[in-house]
């Protein structure tokens, strides 16, 4: 506080420094699920054995002839001359490695094509660039070669494909993350400014905000590109809202005491270091939380998570200094302009029902939660990459012009990879094997086309055994959309009953394993299910060591945590029910329960941690009965604020238009706005009352 001046300069200084020398974020991120699953699952480990084998099951990108009238033989001449460009010199310009129509009529002449296996409407040209070629040169590429093919009759080109999946959904998040930042800017202006009723207060946490997440992203954009390593795309958005959700919570409980002190009388230098004397060692506490919960993640085995929990602590710890520096220095300076004339003062009257009725609230709160819970049984968790983009996406556009005529599992075929001795000898065995998968999904309600060796020359490019029969592949092209749950459910299906397909068929010695873009979804579902068994005792456990410490006691911890576990429960149940049963989504993002998860117990931790450092202030000087009511008067309007705050702050990213976003940023807004305004104001002052001085154990309170 007397250092103020200094404090302020010396951040302006960190920040100047930040943008002349650390890069930006957003040149490091990647939208891979190769780069999420972890090596040692097992379609991780079959892609790296696919390799083995020449020919690559999935096109990086599929440019689709169409005519919606049929083709004519002057569209075939056309297809045929554009498909002669791209294999010759021009090809080269786009990084173009080889263009192959899929119903070619041999491998030497692409050109050729298949009258028996050509579409009426439509044909698919796979196009495979050279190794090393960029997203973004993908995407350009195709874009280019688009252009250059488009005619004005009715024949037209659409692409997709994995690559342009992935590049559509990079693009929408940088395209909106903008428009995320400003919005949030403005919600937490509005929110901050009605609380204290001044123009000047919402500047102050802006403030604090606005460098701490522009240092967060240069450090990790710096760390990132020393390692050679990827970020994936969602982190950004997710590290953005979170910082000025959380930023804006700390500020508000320094803005609280602040003002606290100075409605008292006390000048601005010594109200603004009262507010951090009296508050400084709950955002320890409240910060140690969060970062700890973050820092467990590198105990996850999915990239994603393991990604985001360093990313995340790196940013907590870098809000915390940022806050508890800054803000107390731009209070000291602005002191009672920073609230106004007529600052809110958010003094509530005691609630009796909380004296006589703590019983029936926690019951009927209980019973409310677990009933809400109930929606989870019909829970389905999944990432539908296509379902994820817009309508209007490029590469979407041009998987409804592929599924016209083609099964959409050609996006993404699955493939099974055998290794055993002498396969390029063992035809039979491979075909029995190809039937015994199909008759097995069949069987599971499910429907798919084969290919095996039998097929070899027919699938262009596309190598069936290794010349010296160690290896040989099968695929599978799902009818239906390739990352749908049920695919995703087939997939692992297939997985898990592989060595016993390969006994009835012949191939007891053989092992198997399933690769894809499916099988590598179905890898990521299932990790990030099994990361949530791995990383929930240690953050109940590092939960539960804070709240005690802070405390003093470890039976509070019991009833909180479990109270936040409650909160889950009822926010997930209610998500399943809206986003599968009310909003026709295929199910829930994969990562959305985890995160959820993960920012609860956190931020319930944050708001625990406050309102019952007030609770236990307030014991010391009156009766537990008198002290619950006194202690939810001062800190119920602040945990309100920085509850909406928080969930303002994740809706917004109900702006991106990517359906796992709208997941994320809904599930966790309603999730917040049950904690602040039912769980920590209603149900957790309830359950001190009912518990009673027992809750302090061993220090003694008076009831």
């Amino acid at each position: 506080v007397r250092l103020r001046f200094a404090v302020v300069i010396f951040w302006a200084v960190v920040a100047l420094a930040a943008y002349l020398y650390l890069p930006a974020l957003g040149d490091s991120t990647s939208s891979s699920l190769s780069d999420v699953v972890p090596d040692s699952a097992p379609a991780a480990r079959a892609e790296v054995q696919a390799q083995s084998l020449s020919g690559s099951v999935e096109a990086p990108a599929i440019l689709v002839y169409s005519n919606p009238g049929g083709f004519t033989g002057r569209d075939l001449e056309e297809i045929r001359g554009g498909i002669e460009r791209l294999n010759g010199a021009s090809g080269r310009l786009y990084d173009l490695r080889r263009a192959v129509p899929l119903a070619a009529q041999n491998s030497t002449d692409p050109t050729r094509v298949n009258g028996d296996l050509l579409g009426n409407e439509a044909l698919p040209v796979l196009l495979s660039f050279e190794p090393g070629t960029r997203l973004t040169e993908v995407a350009d590429g195709v874009g280019e070669i688009r252009a250059d093919l488009e005619t004005p009759g009715p024949l037209r080109t659409s692409a997709t494909g994995i690559k342009l999946v992935q590049y559509d959904t990079k693009i929408a998040i940088e395209e909106n993350l903008w428009l995320v930042t400003v919005v949030t800017t403005l919600a937490i202006f509005l929110v901050v400014a009605l609380t204290y009723r001044s123009l000047v207060a919402p500047l102050v946490p802006l403030a604090s905000i606005g460098l701490a997440t522009f240092l967060t992203l240069r450090v990790i954009g710096w760390i990132s590109a020393t390692q050679g390593t990827s970020v994936p795309a969602q982190i950004e958005p997710i590290i953005v809202v979170l910082l000025f959700g959380v930023g804006t919570d700390y500020a508000l409980f320094l803005l609280s005491r602040t003002r606290d002190a100075l409605e008292e009388g006390t000048g601005r230098l010594e109200a603004a270091r009262l507010g951090v004397e009296k508050v400084g060692g709950v955002l320890l506490s409240s910060a140690a939380v969060l970062i700890a919960a973050f820092a467990l993640l590198v105990f996850a085995d999915l990239g994603l998570y393991r990604t985001l929990g360093p990313g995340l602590a790196l940013a907590l710890c870098i809000v915390f200094l940022v806050t508890v520096t800054l803000v107390p220095a731009l209070l000291s300076i602005l002191g009672p302009a920073a609230f106004g004339a007529r600052p809110a003062r958010g003094r509530g009257a005691p609630r009796p029902a909380l004296l006589r009725r703590s019983g029936l609230i926690v019951v009927a709160l209980v019973g409310g939660l677990i009933i809400v819970s109930a929606g989870n049984f019909g829970l389905r968790v999944g990432f539908d990459q296509l379902a994820n983009l817009p309508r209007d996406a490029d590469s979407v556009r041009g998987f409804d012009e592929l599924t016209g005529e083609y099964p959409g599992g050609m996006l993404a075929p699955v493939n099974v990879l055998v290794q055993g001795e002498d396969l390029d000898e063992k035809d039979e065995e491979l075909v029995r094997l190809q039937n015994e998968m199909q008759t097995g999904i069949l069987a599971a309600g499910g429907s798919a086309l084969t290919f095996g060796p039998q097929y070899s020359g027919s699938v262009p490019e596309i190598d069936f055994v290794t010349p010296d029969g160690s290896a040989a592949r099968v695929l599978l092209v799902f009818y239906g959309p390739p990352f749908s749950s049920e695919a995703l459910d087939q997939a692992g299906r297939l997985q898990e009953e592989l060595p016993a397909l390969l006994d009835r068929a012949g191939l007891p010695e053989a092992t198997g394993a399933v690769a894809g873009q499916t099988a590598l979804s179905t890898a990521a579902r299932d990790t990030s299910e099994a990361d949530l068994k791995t990383v929930a005792p240690l953050l109940f456990a590092v939960s539960f060591v804070v709240l005690g410490l802070l405390l003093r006691t470890p039976v509070a911890p019991i009833y909180l945590l479990g109270s936040t576990v409650l909160s889950f429960g009822a926010t997930l149940g209610v998500c399943t029910v809206l986003f599968q049963n009310v909003l026709g989504q295929d199910g829930v993002v994969y990562y959305v329960p985890f995160v959820l998860f993960l920012l609860l117990v956190a931020l319930g931790s944050d708001y625990n941690i406050f309102i019952m450092a007030a609770v236990r202030e307030e014991a010391e000087k009156r009766p537990l009965k008198e002290a619950v009511p006194a202690a939810l008067a001062r800190t119920g309007p602040t945990i309100n604020a920085a509850g909406l705050a928080l969930a303002a702050s994740f809706l917004v990213l109900t702006l991106i238009p990517l359906q796992d976003f709208f997941q994320v940023g809904v599930a966790v807004a309603l999730g917040v706005l049950l904690d602040a305004f039912v769980i920590r104001t209603l149900l957790v002052p309830a359950l001190v009352l009912l518990v009673g001085p027992i809750g302090f154990w061993p220090a003694k309170v008076r009831r």
